[in-house]
């Protein structure tokens, strides 16, 4: 849901529990509609890599915002701008960023077409973490990254690292302390 509320979570953990015995799945990748729209995994924001179809150009995908069902976490918003470019950094050269809908046969026939790349879970707690399989309607969906992640998800995480710990210098961010050298000449 759009909201870090206790009645969004509660209802999550006995499908979270039957997927972990049933199938030995993490996480649940929750869908809407008839079209079985991906919303998020978790409680985490999803995204994709998928190749277009048309010019091989990798798109970064997440839910958009507009229907209600999809948290607008700081982590998400944070990684649609740090990727595209706006605000800071240099952006991912050849990614097109995109909010839109994305189904579960976009997904499906994507990866029946080599064009599924990546996936990742994004959130305050799991900050980045990358997504190995999909279990569908008793298929199971394979990532070409296997359990590690790819190489978007990988430069994803370790530029949000770099933010979070102060290591590369963002408007985000504002460092507090002097570090491991203040910390020495304080004792």
């Amino acid at each position: 849901g759009n909201a870090k509320l206790c009645g969004n979570y509660g209802p999550t953990i006995r499908p979270q529990m039957e997927s972990l015995l049933e199938r030995g799945c993490a996480q649940v990748l929750w869908l809407f509609g008839e079209d079985h729209l991906a919303t998020e995994v978790g409680t985490s924001n999803v995204f994709f890599v998928i190749d277009d179809k048309s010019t091989g150009v990798p798109e970064l995908v997440t839910p958009p915002l507009d229907r209600g069902d999809i948290l607008p976490g700081i982590t998400r918003k944070s990684i649609l701008e740090l990727a595209s470019g706006s605000g800071w950094g240099e952006g991912y050269e050849n990614l097109t960023v995109s909010e839109r809908d994305v189904s579960m046969k976009e997904i499906a026939d994507a990866a029946a077409e080599g064009r599924l790349k990546e996936a990742f879970g994004a959130g305050t707690a799991a900050i980045v973490t990358p997504i190995a399989c999909i279990n569908y309607k008793g298929d199971d969906i394979q990532f070409p990254t296997g359990e590690g992640a790819g190489p978007i998800t990988q430069r994803v995480f370790n530029d949000m690292m770099d933010i979070q710990f102060g290591r590369v210098d963002c408007p985000w961010s504002y460092k507090v302390g002097g570090g491991s050298e203040a910390m020495a000449a304080s004792a």
